[in-house]
Parts: structure tokens; sequence; C-alpha cells
């Protein structure tokens, strides 16, 4: 909590609070979400229907394939980013630097190495899902099929297969869980101070975790319930705030759609102005509430695994609490 509060508030500037928040709020995947509406704006509602059907159409078959072939290249475009600027954050607060762009040339070579070696993960995950889910669709319609001797649904059967099917399917996502926290917390930081291999990173990991396993245990249980208690916090607090500001906004919006509703000719295109200006305020508004409630959080997650961790990985702890000059090695 200490390093969190000096890295975001010491000495405090809004423009590098926000910068630096929402930096953490993206590398750490922290979101807080709020649903702003106002009175007259345009609604999904109001946009045209597209069926896949009319996609999968000879005369936009074309056009389907390419757009998804962009979606495909932008979200591994995003996920590489994504990695990249996590070894940025890292550097930042392990060296407590507030600025971006200068660290941002460093990691392209180990970040390049990780995207790799957590495409190879995720696609091993994709592929143990795609079976889970093969087994699932199999025991779901040999239970459909399989009736009583009056054509009724048998409960016993249901359960005997339900039970092991939501089974497999929570270790898998446990699995995936603890498969991020061991890339974040202990692949990459090897792989960014000392320019590790994914697989000289991944061993050094596995052997200190194989020489304290109760310490280990003990932070995973952490790890992961630390989010979910302080992200029901700022939840809570996000709602609270939430709630005042775009009542707010909403009423505003509302009076100038009232008093606008039957203007004509250039009132009427004041009132669309104005409709757009009151959109872009809520999404604005709700973007700085975002960063502003998720960044910190995302720093002191961070700063939590960085600590831990530094006690068991020298190299790591020297660089957050460097010794003094005559007690070097």
């Amino acid at each position: 909590m200490q390093r969190t509060y000096r890295y975001l508030f010491r000495p405090f500037a809004w423009e590098r609070f926000l910068k630096l928040a929402a930096v953490a709020t993206i590398t750490e995947g922290v979101v807080v979400s709020f649903r702003f509406s106002a009175a007259g704006t345009l609604s999904f509602d109001d946009l045209p229907a597209i069926s896949l059907s009319s996609l999968l159409a000879p005369e936009y078959i074309s056009f389907t394939v390419l757009a998804v072939l962009v979606a495909v290249f932008t979200c591994f475009l995003a996920y590489y980013l994504a990695i990249h600027l996590r070894f940025v954050f890292f550097h930042c607060l392990v060296h407590g630097s507030k600025e971006i762009r200068p660290v941002w040339a460093l990691y392209q070579v180990p970040a390049l190495r990780l995207f790799k070696a957590s495409l190879l993960v995720w696609l091993g995950f994709l592929l143990m899902g795609i079976l889970t889910l093969g087994v699932v669709a199999i025991a779901f319609f040999a239970l459909f099929t399989l009736r009583t001797p009056d054509r009724k649904l048998d409960l016993g059967n249901f359960f005997i297969l339900f039970t092991p099917c939501a089974g497999i399917a929570l270790l898998l996502c446990l699995a995936w869980v603890i498969a991020e926290v061991v890339l974040r917390d202990f692949i990459l930081p090897p792989m960014a101070l000392e320019k590790a291999t994914f697989r000289e990173a991944w061993m050094a990991a596995r052997q200190r975790i194989a020489a304290h396993r109760e310490t280990f245990f003990s932070y995973f249980i952490l790890r992961l319930g630390l989010p979910l208690i302080a992200g029901a916090i700022v939840a809570v607090a996000g709602s609270i705030v939430g709630r005042i500001v775009f009542a707010t906004l909403g009423m505003s919006a509302t009076g100038f759609e009232a008093m606008l509703d039957d203007a004509t000719g250039v009132g009427a295109y004041f009132r669309i102005g104005l409709q757009v200006l009151f959109v872009l305020l809520g999404l604005g508004i709700g973007s700085v509430l975002a960063v502003s409630l998720g960044g910190p959080l995302g720093v002191y997650l961070r700063n939590y695994a960085l600590l831990f961790y530094g006690g068991h990985y020298r190299a790591l702890g020297e660089a957050l609490d460097p010794p003094p000059p005559g007690r070097q090695n």
C-alpha cells in the first residue's frame, strides 16, 4: 500500500495519475464499468440489425472473411501490445519510473518471446476447452436420450453426468487462472531483468515453487482472493459515485431534450449536437472514473506480486530494494 501511494500520489498530478492508472488498468485487466443513458440519444435498438445469414450470403462473404481476418489480427496485435505494456509497467514499478515512452523500446525482444509462448499456452487451453466441451455435449446428449421406463428424465443419471462435467470445467478454469498468474508474476520478471528465455524463466519459477510449496500455495490463494475482495469494494464505490455523477448528467441531458423537443431548423441541429455532446461526456466521465478506481487497484495488485516474488527471487528483491553501496556483493 505504501509503494502504491508513493507511486501514484507523491507528488500528485492529475495528468500523470490518469496516465499511470490507465496503464495499470490495461495491464492488470481491472474493469470498472458504468452505464449512462440520456433521453433522446441513440441506442443499440436504433441500429439496423444484421443477421448471420446476410453476412454469409454470397455477395457479402468476401467482406465477412476480410472482417474476420482483420478482427483476428487486431486481437493478436492488442494482446501483444498488452504484454509489451506489462513489461514497461513492470520496469516503472520496480525502478520507480513514471515515464512510459522512454522504456518502451527496452523490452521488444522479451515481449515478443512472452507473446509467442503465451499463445502456445492459450492454444493448449483452447484445445482442452474444445475437448471438454465435446465431452460435455456427448454427456448431455446421452442424458436426454436415456430415459426411465415411463419416458421421464432420470435425475440420477443427470447428477452422475453433471457432477464430473462441472468438476472438469471448474478445474480447467482454475488452471487457466493459475497459468495467467504464473505468466505475469513469476515468468515475466526474469525475462525483464535478466533477458531470460521463457524456458529459463519457467524452470527457475518451478524450482522456487517446488522449494517453497506451502508459501506459494498461500500466495495463490491470496492472489486469487484479493482481487475479488478489492474488486467488490471498488464496485460498490464505483456504483455510488457513478449514480451521483451520471444522475446529474442524465438530468441535464433530459432537461435540454425537453426544451428542444419540438425544435426545427437550426434548433434541430443544435439538439443533435447536444445529444452527441452528452454521449461523449458520459463516455469520457465513465472512462475517467473507471481508470481512477481501477488504476490504484491494479498498481496495488502488481506491487503485491512483486514484493512476494522479490522475497524468493534475489535479482527482483535487490531491484525493488537496492542494498547500500557498501553491502553489495
